[in-house]
């Protein structure tokens, strides 16, 4: 049975009805063209009403944050030392029909900006020189000169309908034929510094023995004087006891003085040969003298 024409009138009426409402997601911008050409812009998440295609369409764009890695590019710092600089960005679709004329896609935006960050950081690291580059920078920005990412967001924002969250240096270095180089200037200058310290330590070290020797020879001399003074003492002290053995009982005195003498004399394993009825021998001999 053929459907009737009322029925096919408000089939018709429904199909057209949805064909004409759409939803925007909360991750989504989105521009209304008729015949291509922009009409209306949605930045807010919701329900739409349109014409229904070909005469209305809707473009969709991710309205969500990106991350924009532009690739290593080599700048010529203010005192013309060569660098070779990493930027990335993070960055999002701000103004959707203003990003559908300049751009259209994702793809036309990422290239555009990534000159538009290398020539910016190029041109900022390229006023600055390498010493200043390095120590007085922002720690927020690392080594990446102030109002660069300012600058790039102030002009991806106007022409291009992008809003440029932040700008950063991922990585810098030096370019590889220059690295060899700067390690042997580096390796040379840190041997210097070490010859440096080790000359000085080695004037430092004779010093210290030049003093050790001197105080040593002072404390010896020292040391010495006084055993003279010691035995000097003790040589008076025998001398007047032998003086007052010699007053007590002569005979005693003159046997130990010869006792002394063998002593002197006679040193272990000595062999003498002497006569028997020398002097030498009297007191062994039981001679008086």
């Amino acid at each position: 049975m053929r459907p009737s024409p009322v029925l096919l009138a408000l089939g018709a009426v429904i199909g057209l009805g949805a064909a004409s409402v759409f939803t925007l997601d909360a991750r989504e911008v989105a521009v209304v063209t008729a015949f291509g050409a922009p009409v209306r812009t949605l930045t807010e998440p919701g329900m739409y009403a349109r014409w229904p295609w070909p005469l209305q369409e809707v473009v969709r764009f991710d309205a969500r944050a990106r991350v924009l890695d532009a690739p290593p590019t080599e700048v010529l710092t203010g005192d013309k030392k060569n660098l070779v600089v990493e930027v990335f960005a993070i960055w999002r679709v701000e103004d959707p029909r203003r990003f559908l004329e300049a751009l259209g896609s994702v793809e036309a935006a990422e290239a555009q900006l990534v000159d538009l960050v290398s020539s910016r950081a190029g041109a900022a690291i390229g006023a600055l020189p390498f010493a200043d580059l390095l120590a007085t920078q922002s720690p927020e920005r690392g080594l990446l000169p102030p109002g660069v990412a300012e600058g790039v967001a102030a002009t991806a924002s106007s022409r291009l309908g992008v809003a440029v969250i932040d700008v950063r240096l991922r990585h810098v270095g030096l370019p590889l034929q220059n690295e060899q180089s700067i390690y042997e200037r580096m390796r040379a200058e840190r041997q210097r510094i070490a010859s440096q310290y080790r000359s000085e330590g080695e004037e430092q070290a004779q010093g210290i023995r030049a003093r050790a020797d001197r105080e040593a020879a002072e404390i010896l001399a020292a040391a010495e004087a006084e055993a003279a003074l010691v035995r000097a003492e003790a040589e008076r002290e025998a001398a007047r006891r032998y003086a007052e053995a010699y007053r007590t009982d002569p005979g005693l005195y003159e046997l130990l003085v010869s006792l002394d003498g063998y002593r002197e004399v006679l040193g272990e394993k000595s062999v003498l040969v002497l006569d028997s009825q020398g002097e030498f021998f009297d007191v062994l001999n039981g001679a008086p003298r």
